[in-house]
């Protein structure tokens, strides 16, 4: 098969993410049997993945999924015999340091609370503490959002099917993951390496919020998408068509889980499934990332897979 990628959409400079992109073949050879992993609907603001934690009742997304609406929520999942179970939030929180716009410091981070125990029939997952140690792992990443090619991006009217494929963590920086989307050519290669081929994924539309799994557990929530350029032009010749849409060339961020373990704990009870204390290591920053262009990984008021 060939390389998929999750594609993500809110702007900054451009629009919003979506689910996994594949390089050729059929999107459905991937899809995801995680059901931990469901999506939310937050009325005008928009709809975006994330997964349920080992509380059972915590749903951790991305802040810019629920920013500035402070009415109730609906978070849906589907379980392994493709029955649906949809729950109202009691309550939703951001990260206290987000703030609208401000992507790269990774704070992009938010918890909802559901006003019920979710059905024992999905799964719970647990947070990755990592001790420092994602760079250079494999991650799978998964989403709801839009589906599409490497080779010319996202596709409108693909959102709402549970996918995931691989990637792995080029660039630890703070509280952020980064990721580039590799298509197995060296021209389209930004930070080494040649992907990981069939498996390879990148976000997009709708996926904003859902998991990058290291070792089955929470280690990135998806954030943006992003490329060198201003105004929604990548002027690096490393994008394949020179657009911020989720294509071959193009980088995209995860909120970086294992920085955040105490205010989760905080936020949940202490039964996030980690333990406050594990603190990661310092990690190192690579170049390449200044000036650039920032597409968010939220599907806003997605109608017919268009985003508005």
């Amino acid at each position: 098969m060939s390389t998929k990628y999750l594609f993500a959409s809110i702007i900054l400079f451009a629009s919003q993410a979506t689910a996994i992109v594949v390089s050729s073949g059929t999107p459905d050879n991937y899809l995801s049997a995680q059901t931990a992993v469901g999506f939310s609907n937050v009325p005008s603001v928009g709809m975006c993945s994330g997964s349920l934690l080992a509380t059972g009742q915590h749903f951790l997304t991305a802040a810019h999924c629920i920013l500035g609406y402070s009415g109730a929520a609906t978070v849906t999942f589907t379980n392994s015999l493709g029955t649906n179970f949809s729950y109202t939030s009691s309550s939703m929180i951001a990260h206290p340091d987000f703030v609208r716009g401000q992507y790269l410091a990774g704070n992009d981070l938010a918890i909802i609370r559901l006003s019920q125990q979710v059905d024992a029939s999905i799964n719970r997952l647990s947070l990755y503490t990592g001790g420092g140690n994602e760079l250079g792992n494999e991650a799978t990443l998964i989403g709801y959002g839009r589906t599409g090619m490497g080779a010319t991006g996202s596709v409108h009217g693909t959102f709402g099917t549970r996918r995931e494929g691989q990637n792995v963590v080029d660039v630890v920086t703070g509280n952020l993951l980064y990721f580039d989307f590799d298509s197995g050519n060296p021209a389209q290669n930004v930070y080494g390496g040649l992907g990981l081929g069939a498996r390879e994924v990148g976000i997009a539309q709708g996926d904003s919020g859902g998991p990058a799994l290291i070792g089955g557990r929470i280690a990135g929530i998806n954030s943006f998408i992003t490329c060198v350029g201003a105004g929604g032009v990548c002027v690096s010749t490393i994008d394949v068509d020179s657009t911020l849409n989720s294509t071959f060339g193009e980088q995209f961020a995860t909120t970086r889980v294992s920085t955040f373990i105490a205010w989760i704990n905080q936020n949940t009870g202490g039964s996030s499934g980690a333990l406050d204390g594990e603190v990661p290591e310092p990690s190192t920053y690579a170049t390449g990332l200044l000036g650039l262009v920032i597409c968010l990984a939220k599907a806003r008021k997605i109608r017919n897979g268009s985003s508005s």
